[in-house]
This record gives C-alpha cells, structure tokens and sequence, in this order.
C-alpha cells in the first residue's frame, strides 16, 4: 500500500469513518472555565451589537445637516433641549437646531444623526456654540453595526479564547456547551521507562512522547488522558489499547508504528471495523519527519485510533500537522492545524526532499528570515526554540537563500 499525503489521509479517513461524528457534550459549563475548550455548537447571536445606536464621545448628539458649513470664523449655536442619563434610554429627542448632551456610551436620541465632541463647541449652558461640522453618523456606532442578530459568533469545534470570549459574553451567552472529546494515550516499547525515572538502565530510554502528545493536544483544546506504558508483547498490548477503547473516543499509540517484529500495532488497528489485512485505511504519510504513522477506525463504534512515531521529534511533528486536524475533522468537518501561514526568506539554502512533503523547525530572526534549525528525528530539542515549521511541499526542490518560503507559526 502506498503512503498518502497528509491531506488524502485526513480526507479518506474522514470519508470512510463519515466525519464529523456528533460526540458527547459537557453542557452549560460557565464561560470562564469554557477558556480553552472548543464549543459542541454553533453560536448564534440573539441581539444585534450593539443593541442601540451609542456615543462614542463625551459631547452634543446633533442633526448634522444643522452644522453644515460651521468653523472657527463662522459657528453655529444650538439650543440645549436636555441631557441622556447612562444606562437609559432618551426621553428626549433633538428637534432642528438642538443638541442633547450625551456621554461616551450613551444611547443617541431621537432625531440625532451624530456627535459632536465638546472640544469642538463652547457651553455657555442653555445654548451651545459649534465650530465644526460633522457627517452623518460620526462619533456613533450605530445600532447594528458590528453585527445584527442571528450572526454567527463560533463556530462548533472553535476554541474559546481570549480573542472571542468579550464576544460571547456580550451576546448574553454565560454558559457554553463543550465537546468532551475522550483522548487516551499509551506510550509503547520495551525500552521505555517513565520519565520520572532516576538511574536510567542500560538500553533504556525515558518516555517524553506522551508529555509531547498531550501538550500538543492542549493547545488544540483536547485534554489527553495518559494511560501509561505498554511493553511490545502483544497481549499486554492488546489489553491496553482495548480498556482503553471501551472508556476514549480516540486512542493514541507513541512508538508503535515502526517496522519490527515487535511491534503489533497494526494488528490492533486492523481490528477497528473488522477491516481486512489489506484495508487499513492509512498506513504510512507521505512527510518527513514522521511516515511510519498509521491510522483506523470504527464508524459504528465512533473509535479512532492513531499509532505515532517513536522518535520524539517525528512524534511531535505527526501531532502537529496531523492528528490535531484529524481530530478537529473527527468533531467539526474541518481539517484545521492551528498554524498561521505566512511566506518568508529563507535565511540559508534549504535542501528538499523531492518527492516528500517536508517539516523543518524554524526561528525567525531578528532581520524577518527563515532560519532552520535542522535536526533527526530521534532528537528530543528539536522544538525548543522553534517558532514553528518551514513546509517544503512534495514537488520541492532546494530553496535558495532571500526565497521566500513557506513558514508555519505557532
């Protein structure tokens, strides 16, 4: 079976598992502890914003055509014909050549069109002196303006943040619904130990791949739920990964992907949907690092299950560009990774593998530039300074110095 890109991977799974599944729903949970956790349903909102025409200044709602043609050399003098009390509606309106005092805020009255800002006119009490015109609708927001009702706030899937939360707050909304989206995690291998281990034995190594997954999942919104490490025998593995399917949405293998007699990852997979040897949907991505990943699932079931590099920095990068927006397909029909996407210089020659789509750390320097920071899969710093990736897409070739290149940012 051939690899597939990472897009014919998400789009066959997501085809042949008919995503997105409707999952379980943590209900009314209070915004402030909703931050961070993508919403289980669309946010409409149910007022307009804002919900009445209001002063943006401290200053005289007005009848702009009465100012036409007012300056210094030629004001115009306006009566006084009341004052808008904050937090009420007027019980006022502005006849011709009147104003009503308005502070910032502040509902317009009627038959006020704009503001003019108290340091553009001189109060002597009942009557205002102006020195500037204005237009319609300055110094107002209108009522409506931002967005009417019925306007999509969120979407289902997306994450609430601090760049939408003052939105859904001012739409009335205290209390949100949330995916409860259930992610096990099993780190695999005979020669993984926890990480908290002390004197490391010969021919051991410690487990960081499932604090990577996690983190990684965190920042996606999905709270990964760590089940400890299993040895390559099979049926050790097998128990693990089946308890772990009866409680989880998803279940998610660390160094279990590998060529090897002992690994028996795929035959846990091919379990999933009681799929034939031959008809494992995914096995093998066409990228660099991280092609030994494999994927499975169980329509009925609602199941997913992912078997992910071994090697830390392959597994990162895996997490990064594929599981996360596998996962946010598998809940909202969306294959969002999180990354915003801009072209940059490349700092240095950058070698592609042509043919493979490819995943290079990279730090923004102090001049704009892409500057890679080139590493093996097997190494655990790989990320430490990164900002993100450079993607080199399949049919690239080498990318001179001062191209532009593409760059992923976290």
């Amino acid at each position: 079976m051939r690899t597939l890109s990472r897009e014919e991977a998400i789009g066959k799974l997501a085809e042949d598992l008919g995503f997105p599944w409707v999952l379980k729903v943590k209900r009314n949970i209070p915004l402030e502890e909703a931050i961070g956790f993508p919403i289980a349903k669309d946010l409409v909102a149910q007022t307009a914003s804002p919900p009445f025409s209001r002063s943006l200044r401290d200053g005289y709602a007005v009848r702009s055509g009465d100012l036409v043609g007012a300056s210094e050399s030629s004001p115009v003098f306006l009566s006084v014909c009341g004052e808008v009390p904050m937090g009420m509606m007027p019980d006022v309106s502005v006849p011709q050549e009147n104003a009503a005092l308005v502070h910032t805020g502040g509902a317009i009255p009627f038959g006020a069109d704009a503001v003019i800002m108290l340091e553009d006119i001189s109060d002597s009490g009942k009557m205002i002196e102006v020195r500037k015109s204005v237009q319609v609708a300055d110094n107002i927001l209108l009522e409506g303006e931002e967005f009417e009702r019925g306007h999509l706030i969120l979407r289902t899937g997306e994450i609430v943040n601090f760049r939408n939360i003052g939105s859904i707050a001012a739409c009335g909304f205290h209390a949100v619904d949330l995916i409860d989206l259930r992610v096990a995690i099993i780190s695999t291998g005979d020669e993984i130990v926890p990480a908290g281990t002390v004197d490391l034995p010969p021919g051991k190594i410690r487990d960081s791949n499932s604090a990577v997954i996690m983190a990684q999942l965190y920042r996606a919104g999905i709270r990964g739920n760590f089940l400890g490490i299993a040895g390559d025998d099979p049926h050790e593995l097998g128990l693990a990964f089946n308890g772990a399917l009866e409680s989880h949405d998803v279940v998610l293998l660390s160094g279990g992907s590998s060529v090897s007699v002992r690994d028996h990852s795929v035959s846990l997979l091919k379990t999933l949907g009681n799929n034939p040897d031959y008809d494992l949907p995914v096995r093998g991505l066409n990228i660099s690092p991280g092609k030994p990943t494999i994927a499975s699932g169980d329509a009925a079931r609602k199941k997913l299950a992912v078997c992910l590099p071994g090697h830390p920095h392959s597994c990162s990068v895996v997490t990064a560009v594929f599981l996360i927006p596998l996962l946010r397909t598998m809940y909202s029909g969306k294959p969002d990774d999180l990354f915003r996407k801009v072209f940059l210089p490349a700092s240095s020659d950058i070698i592609g593998k042509n043919g493979v789509e490819e995943f290079i750390p990279v730090r923004i320097d102090r001049q704009g530039e892409a500057f890679p920071l080139w590493g093996k899969s097997g190494y655990v710093l790989a990320l430490d300074s990164s900002d993100g990736f450079i993607r080199l897409p399949e049919e690239a070739e080498t990318v001179r110095r001062g191209k532009n290149v593409e760059v992923w940012l976290w």
